[in-house]
């Protein structure tokens, strides 16, 4: 097995959603300032960088970060669709529903978004998810946990109303099953025809809705 990053380092300048704000990363002790050791302080927020979408995002009485186990984390079933969405487009169901293979416990969407990641409509001309995915994805298919985009937000800027009924249908632990968590500016530029499992590694903090997280995917 070979192994592979399919998250983003953290870096400034950080793409954001609506181009709003940046990783702050500051030196707080320096080696060469004459310190023993180098230490800095890193200012995030929890939806910056490649993160994850935990319930407690959109519900108050929704799951946290630090509510999933381990084990909750590890896929051994990925399946990856390739889309081709322009600027601001909304995916909706569709014929590639129907090529999921059963069994699947993560989807990857790749759409080659990440390519734009340098340009200002990644941030703010980015494609979205359609509400309806989400009602689909639980009810036919809950062996699903989580999905993962190479895009900024399933949220599409443009239409950021019909952004937020998409995290809920997805999040709401009300909803049919259990809640699909989301996986949002993932690093998908490489062949995944040979991906075999999926390890996502969240910064674990106590409180907070959703998180940065490293991914790493194993491949044949």
């Amino acid at each position: 097995m070979k192994y592979r990053f399919l998250s983003h380092i953290l870096a400034s300048p950080l793409p954001t959603y609506g181009g709003q704000g940046s990783v702050l990363i500051d030196p707080v002790k320096s080696i060469q300032g004459g310190d023993s050791a180098n230490v800095f302080r890193i200012t995030i927020e929890s939806h910056w960088g490649t993160h994850v979408d935990a319930p407690y995002h959109f519900f108050d009485n929704g799951k946290k970060i630090t509510d999933y186990p381990a084990e909750f984390w590890i896929f051994k079933s990925p399946h990856t669709i390739q889309v081709d969405l322009k600027p601001s487009e909304v995916l909706e169901c569709g014929d590639w529903l129907n090529t999921i293979t059963p069994g699947t416990e993560i989807l990857l969407f790749q759409s080659g978004w990440g390519n734009r990641r340098e340009e200002k409509n990644y941030c703010v001309e980015n494609p979205g998810i359609h509400p309806e995915v989400g009602l689909y994805l639980r009810e036919n298919l809950p062996s699903i946990r989580m999905i993962g985009i190479d895009w900024i937000s399933i949220s599409p800027y443009q239409d950021r109303e019909l952004g937020r009924e998409a995290h809920r249908v997805f999040l709401d632990r009300k909803g049919r099953n259990n809640p699909v968590l989301l996986i949002e500016d993932m690093d998908l530029s490489c062949d995944l025809t040979k991906l075999r499992e999926l390890w996502v590694l969240p910064l674990r903090v106590e409180k907070i809705d959703s998180a940065p997280c490293t991914v790493i995917g194993g491949f044949i």
